[in-house]
């Protein structure tokens, strides 16, 4: 019994020069522009992105301090939703779903089997 309220007590102390742990949220670079509200992020890898509103994907490679438009192949503009599974990048946008197989540099629609006619 004495071993574990020494152990307490010790942990009680240490907590106590610890102090508060506190998150830090930091601003980063974008993407800017027109339209460019960001509706979807995802992890893929060491990139991160982002879907916008109006403006497609965009890439980042240095954890948000730049953005690249990454729409080759992407039919949309709208992008709703990603989807990370393996090497796979899914995005979803308002006219169906779209994948990349290269970390986001092309798109290709993936859209056999959606009942709805405009996907």
């Amino acid at each position: 019994m004495r071993t574990v309220f020494t152990i307490l007590a010790a942990c009680l102390i240490i907590s106590s020069f610890a102090g508060p742990i506190q998150a830090q949220w930091v601003q980063t670079n974008g993407p800017y522009g027109a339209g460019r509200y960001v509706n979807a992020l995802a992890i893929s890898d060491t990139d991160l992105f982002a879907g916008t509103e109006d403006g497609g994907v965009f890439r980042s490679m240095n954890n948000g301090a730049s953005w690249t438009a990454s729409n080759n192949g992407l039919r949309a503009t709208s992008v709703n939703a990603f989807v990370v599974s393996g090497t796979n990048l899914f995005a979803g946008t308002d006219s169906g779903v779209f994948l990349s197989t290269n970390n986001g540099t092309s798109w290709i629609a993936v859209n056999t089997g959606f009942a709805y006619g405009h996907l």
